[in-house]
């Protein structure tokens, strides 16, 4: 099983790789989203501040097969955290709040997205 993160950013694909062994998973990496990448994935990070981001593309490929969407962007980039929400990612955080609680994060997404 694995964990998507799409982004540039070593130090947040750092802190996630880190996350992602914590849970059990593998960390796949990358700047854009492959469909083929979806097998196997059990949660999908995406860096809002990823240059030609199409949030709204992402949400609608990922939706059909139920992958629960962690998306974060640092505090002042309001703007990219509300397109996150409107585009209707399972959760929105700022870049600290993903530093410090990532794996507790994580943990709770997967078990309510479990139940529904």
């Amino acid at each position: 099983m694995k964990l998507l993160l799409l982004s540039q950013d070593l130090m947040l694909t750092a802190r996630t790789e880190g996350v992602a062994r914590r849970l059990g998973l593998t960390l796949v990496s990358q700047c854009n989203l492959v469909a083929a990448e979806l097998d196997a994935c059990q949660l999908i990070v995406i860096d809002l501040t990823l240059p030609g981001l199409d949030l709204n593309s992402i949400v609608e490929q990922v939706r059909p097969v139920q992958i629960p969407i962690v998306a974060c962007a640092p505090h002042v980039h309001e703007a990219r955290l509300s397109q996150a929400r409107e585009a209707g990612c399972d959760l929105v955080v700022s870049r600290g709040q993903w530093d410090r609680d990532a794996e507790k994060l994580c943990q709770e997404l997967l078990a309510n997205f479990g139940e529904q």
